[in-house]
């Protein structure tokens, strides 16, 4: 963390700031509170972070999440960390599709997390001496079909 050598008090804090106050325990939580009064720029940083969480767990439809974003960016630009008012430009620029996840609250995460355990298969298939075999290796892994109904 480069800011914990221009400031001491910021040193041994790197695991406080990036999870939520809810996982750290009470003297974690009173050293981050404390450390967040100094307004610094890594507090102000999660701030902004902990903002953006609260749009999507309270943005009930689009226009609240709209508004709550355009606060945020304005928040971002008119702050001091760089690379803040870089995320807040990328905000800007894909506002239509980030907001689109209001409308239709939907993601592809599930369909992420198939494709690692298929590229893990791949892996581990590398002795196979053919294709089918591999594919029997990634619908018994992913397909939750059990040893009896291949074999049956």
């Amino acid at each position: 963390m480069p800011q914990a050598r221009e400031n001491p008090p910021l040193k041994r804090t790197k695991y406080l700031w990036p999870g939520n106050e809810s996982n750290l325990t009470d003297p974690q939580l009173e050293v981050k509170r404390n450390l967040a009064k100094r307004r610094s720029k890594t507090a102000r940083a999660c701030g902004m972070r902990e903002c953006l969480q609260d749009i999507y767990a309270d943005g009930a439809n689009r226009t609240e999440a709209e508004a709550g974003f355009k606060a945020l960016r304005s928040w971002m630009m008119h702050s001091r960390p760089e690379p803040m008012k870089a995320l807040a430009g990328q905000f800007r620029r894909h506002r239509q599709d980030i907001l689109a996840y209001f409308d239709r609250p939907y993601t592809n995460a599930i369909l992420e997390g198939l494709n690692g355990i298929i590229r893990h298969v791949k892996t581990r298939s590398r002795g196979f001496r053919n294709m089918d075999h591999s594919g029997t290796m990634i619908y018994l892994t992913c397909g939750e079909l059990g040893l009896n109904t291949a074999t049956a």
